[in-house]
């Protein structure tokens, strides 16, 4: 499933026609709500060499607002969503080009900047914040066929419980310390640089509180040949709720669920190349036979887990990487 207010993906074409200046692969429809009253900056593009950059910057006080929507697309660039240390939302939007190849490529970076559109909406509907992001047009240099970079971040108070939505085809996505209502993340792979073997970054999920579902898959979207590369999934979560996490990707995998005396932790593993590691406290294994999809595949879950109060149900699914869920204190758990 992917994020509510996603336009459908517009379908690739010819290599040669689709990197160059385009209709983004992913556009959102505005939220619902009236919209919120924000402070706006924008930086205009400004050149530095063969690079150049725009900035946005947006904020807005959430003080009568309690959790909300979250979604982000950006196509090449990293995604950052994480609490804020007051009762404001701030959103920073930095969009770079970069003009290697170009006979002038201060100018081929700002062409490129200039032909990506950015979108950028914030609203409060039933007393909860909705922002969307995403940019309908990205821009590729003549000649060179390098594309903008949309780097965003949002900051949002940590109070209440927020959905998220993010796509990410290269480039990193970190969502850090908020409570999870639900999470519907899309990936590929990482960012690329040249004389580096693969790619850099992947998927995070950083010390988030889970009260709802949350579905990691980089596979979805990679292309069939890049499935071996697409981006490693990190995860330390701790759980308010029974939900489920499921994570799927081509790269390693690695998932740690802080453990409590009433959370009950069933974890299945699986992979077709890496080596797959699942442990439970106090947890038994359960038979697992490799299927059509799968060779490697293991599965622990906490005794009694099913009259556990709550419940996590993880999943985590390589294609070719290794694969780690961990659910063990660093000492035993004292009964509550």
């Amino acid at each position: 499933m992917m994020p509510g207010g996603m336009v459908s993906a517009q379908p690739r074409g010819a290599a040669g026609d689709y990197y160059q200046t385009r209709q983004s692969d992913s556009r959102y429809d505005p939220p619902p709500g009236h919209a919120h009253r924000t402070r706006r900056s924008y930086s205009g593009i400004r050149i530095d060499g063969y690079t150049a950059e725009r900035v946005l910057v947006q904020t807005a006080d959430a003080t009568r607002l309690n959790g909300g929507e979250i979604e982000v697309c950006s196509e090449y660039g990293t995604i950052e969503i994480a609490d804020s240390d007051d009762d404001r939302v701030s959103l920073r939007v930095w969009v770079n080009g970069f003009g290697e190849g170009a006979e002038q490529p201060g100018e081929a970076a700002r062409r490129v900047i200039a032909e990506t559109e950015l979108r950028a909406v914030m609203t409060a509907h039933e007393g909860r914040l909705m922002v969307r992001v995403w940019h309908s047009t990205l821009g590729f240099t003549r000649p060179g066929r390098q594309p903008a970079w949309v780097n965003v971040r949002v900051l949002v108070p940590p109070r209440g419980a927020y959905h998220v939505g993010t796509i990410a085809i290269h480039g990193r996505v970190a969502v850090r310390r908020l409570t999870l209502a639900g999470a519907t993340l899309r990936g590929a792979v990482g960012d690329k640089f040249k004389g580096i073997r693969g790619f850099l970054f992947g998927t995070e999920l950083d010390d988030v509180l889970l009260a709802g579902n949350v579905d990691i898959n980089n596979v979805e979207r990679a292309i069939a040949d890049l499935i071996a590369l697409s981006a490693p999934i990190f995860a330390t979560v701790r759980v308010a709720s029974s939900c489920r996490l499921n994570a799927v990707t081509g790269g390693n995998i690695f998932i740690a669920v802080r453990p409590a005396p009433d959370l009950g932790v069933r974890a299945l593993g699986e992979s077709n190349g890496g080596a797959v590691r699942v442990g439970v406290y106090d947890g038994i294994a359960r038979d697992t036979t490799p299927n059509a999809q799968f060779r490697i595949r293991r599965q622990v879950e906490s005794i009694g887990f099913e009259s556990k109060p709550i419940r996590c149900e993880v999943r985590a699914a390589s294609q070719s990487g290794e694969v780690n869920v961990a659910s063990v204190p660093a000492a035993p758990l004292a009964e509550r």
